[in-house]
This record gives structure tokens, sequence and C-alpha cells, in this order.
């Protein structure tokens, strides 16, 4: 089975990205991460930055919609 995580950023401007890391978490089996994003893309030192206006992207909490 896989398991998922979501984490929700904003940018400044109210523009909205998400990034969705899946890992392998069955026993006795090869383990494997993945992480994908939207609305953002990496930015300098790790960070994210918005992919609409370059702005960078903070954490914020689950969208209510």
């Amino acid at each position: 089975m896989t398991m998922r995580t979501y984490e929700y950023f904003a940018c400044p401007n109210g523009h909205q990205g998400e990034e969705k890391t899946s890992e392998n978490d069955q026993p006795y089996s090869k383990s494997w991460e993945k992480v994908s994003t939207k609305g953002m893309r990496d930015g300098p030192n790790g960070a994210y930055v918005c992919t609409v206006c370059g702005l960078p992207m903070s954490r914020v909490p689950k969208p209510l919609s």
C-alpha cells in the first residue's frame, strides 16, 4: 500500500500550491519515495516559489475547500 502525505503552501499574493509525498509502507518490500508538487516549483535553498508570480511559498493550514 502507498502512504500519501500532503503539505499546503501559499505565496503572499494568495496563489496556492501543494506538495504530495508518496511512499511505500509495505513490509518486506523495497522502500521508495516520490514527491510531486502542484502550483509551485523548486527555488533557491530548497524552498518553493510560485509558478504564477515567482514569489516564495510558505506553509499554510489545509484549505477548507
